[in-house]
C-alpha cells in the first residue's frame, strides 16, 4: 500500500487556522446569503465575460441617469462592488477548500485500506486463536452489519 500522505499539523497552527476561519464566520458569514435547492440554475448569471459588459454599464448608469429610470443605482454600484469585493475571496477559497477536500479524501481513504488490512489481519489471528483476537474481530465487524460468518470464522 503506497502512502500518498503523510500530514501532520502542530497545534499551534492548528489554532491559527481555526482563529482564522472564527475570523471568517464572524466577518464574512453573516453578509453571505443562501440560495435554496435550485435557485442558482434559475437566475441569470454574471461570469468572468459579463463583468466587463456590468461594470461598464455600471459606469454608463451613472454618467446618464436618465436611462436608468428602472433601477436603484446605488443599489446596482452595491451590487457591482459586491462581485469585485467577493471574488478577490473566492479564488483563494475555492483552492482551498479543494485542497482540503482532497486532502481529506486522499488521508481517508488510506487509513480506510489500512483499517480493512488490519481487520483481514485480525480475521486470520482469530482462525489460529490468537489473544484478543477475538475481541478485535468482534468490535470490527459491527462495520459490516448483516454479512454472515463462514464456517471457518465460527
Amino acid at each position: 500500500m503506497d502512502n500518498r500522505i503523510s500530514f501532520s499539523l502542530d497545534e499551534a497552527k492548528k489554532q491559527r487556522i481555526l482563529a482564522a476561519l472564527q475570523v471568517l464566520n464572524e466577518d464574512l458569514l453573516p453578509l453571505l446569503i443562501e440560495l435554496a435547492q435550485g435557485e442558482a440554475r434559475e437566475l441569470p448569471t454574471m461570469g468572468d465575460k459579463s463583468y466587463g459588459f456590468v461594470f461598464k454599464a455600471l459606469e454608463f448608469a451613472k454618467q446618464y441617469p436618465e436611462y436608468a429610470t428602472f433601477i436603484d443605482v446605488p443599489e446596482f454600484e452595491k451590487d457591482v462592488n459586491t462581485v469585485g469585493t467577493l471574488r478577490e475571496f473566492y479564488v483563494p477559497l475555492s483552492q482551498l477548500t479543494k485542497k482540503v477536500h482532497d486532502t481529506m479524501t486522499l488521508a481517508g481513504s488510506e487509513a480506510y485500506v489500512a483499517s480493512l488490512t488490519y481487520y483481514g489481519s485480525s480475521k486470520e489471528a482469530r482462525k489460529r486463536k490468537l489473544p484478543n483476537s477475538i475481541l478485535i474481530v468482534d468490535e470490527l465487524s459491527k462495520r459490516f452489519p448483516g454479512r454472515s460468518k463462514t464456517k471457518t470464522e465460527e
